[in-house]
C-alpha cells in the first residue's frame, strides 16, 4: 500500500467490514458510510478505560466523507504503522466507521528501526461483547449505545449460562 492506493484500499476493507457486520450482527447496516479518524494513543489506560474514553471522544467528532478522512491519513502516512477500521455506530441511514491508526514513532526505538520504511498494515475489526462470544448475533452498537443496554444483554447472557450449568450438574 502507498499513499496513492490508500483510499482504494480503505474502500475495499470498509466493504469487507460491512459484510462482516452483516454476518455477525442483527442490525441493518446502512451502506452510506461516513468516517471518524482516531489516533490510538489519544485513548490511554487499560481496555475498559480506553473503551470509555474512546466513546466519549468519538461522540464529539463530526463524521467525515471518505475523501476528507483520507486527506487526514495522507498527512500522517509516513508515520502510520497500522490502520484499523471499526464500526463506531450503525444508524438507520448511515454507518459511521472509525479509522483508528497506530503511529510508528510510538514503538520502541529498536522496533521502529525495523519498521520505519514499511507501509502501514490495514485491518477490519469488530469488537464482540461478552454475551456474543458463543457465536450469537449481537447489536453492533453495543459499545456506543452506553452501558445500560450492554449491561442488560450481559446480565441475560450470565443468567442463560448459569441455567445451562445447573442442567449439566444434574
Amino acid at each position: 500500500m502507498n499513499p496513492e492506493s490508500l483510499e482504494e484500499n480503505i474502500q475495499i476493507i470498509a466493504v469487507k467490514l460491512i459484510k462482516l457486520a452483516e454476518d455477525q450482527c442483527w442490525n441493518k447496516i446502512s451502506h452510506h458510510l461516513t468516517f471518524i479518524v482516531s489516533d490510538f494513543n489519544e485513548f490511554g489506560g487499560n481496555f475498559h478505560e480506553r473503551r470509555k474514553l474512546r466513546n466519549k471522544v468519538n461522540r464529539c467528532k463530526t463524521p467525515l466523507p471518505l475523501d476528507k478522512a483520507i486527506k487526514m491519513l495522507k498527512n500522517e502516512y509516513h508515520d502510520l504503522y497500522d490502520i484499523n477500521l471499526y464500526i463506531y455506530k450503525a444508524l438507520q441511514n448511515e454507518t459511521v466507521i472509525e479509522i483508528q491508526y497506530f503511529r510508528k514513532l510510538n514503538m520502541e526505538s529498536a522496533y521502529y528501526e525495523k519498521i520505519r520504511h514499511d507501509p502501514p498494515m490495514l485491518h477490519a475489526k469488530i469488537t464482540h461483547p461478552r454475551y456474543a462470544l458463543g457465536g450469537d448475533k449481537f447489536d453492533i452498537n453495543w459499545e456506543s449505545d452506553g452501558w445500560l443496554r450492554s449491561y442488560w444483554y450481559s446480565f441475560l447472557y450470565e443468567f442463560k449460562c448459569r441455567r445451562m450449568m445447573k442442567k449439566f450438574k444434574k
